[in-house]
């Protein structure tokens, strides 16, 4: 075997083991149900995670969240959509950058520290205090509670 080949065998080899070893990545493969809408994982900006919701009705921003697979604890965050019950005085800016009038605030705890896990959040109205209970079941074969 040349030494090239030889190299490259290594690599593949050592890359399958980090694969099934590792933790898991969330992102995608994280996603929940809720009492009114499923819930995804959808991405990552910088430590904010990025979840969206109803098919695209929504987006959730929760700040310090992001590569965070175990050990969750208490987040903040915010949530847009198109249209809402009540149109702040303020805007927030969605998944695209554009401005919206349609926010409020998301504050969520993990029940289980680790992915995959469950969650209960409360999530407001524009500035109102986050008081409406929202939960979190993940939608997985691996989870068992």
């Amino acid at each position: 075997m040349n030494a090239r080949l030889k190299k490259n065998s290594t690599f593949i080899a050592v890359a399958l083991i980090i694969a099934t070893f590792a933790p898991q990545a969330a992102l995608a493969d994280e996603q929940w149900s809720t009492e009114e809408y499923d819930v995804v994982y959808q991405d990552e900006r910088n430590r904010t995670a990025i979840w969206t919701y109803g098919d695209g009705l929504g987006t959730i921003f929760i700040d310090g969240l992001a590569g965070v697979y175990t050990g969750r604890e208490s987040y903040s965050g915010y949530w847009v959509q198109a249209s809402s019950s009540l149109p702040c005085d303020t805007f927030r800016e969605d998944a695209n950058g554009e401005p919206t009038y349609h926010w409020g605030q998301f504050e969520i705890t993990f029940i289980d520290p680790d992915f995959p896990s469950r969650w209960q959040a409360n999530i407001g109205l524009c500035d109102l205090e986050p008081t409406i209970p929202l939960n979190g079941t993940p939608i997985t074969p691996l989870f068992q509670p």
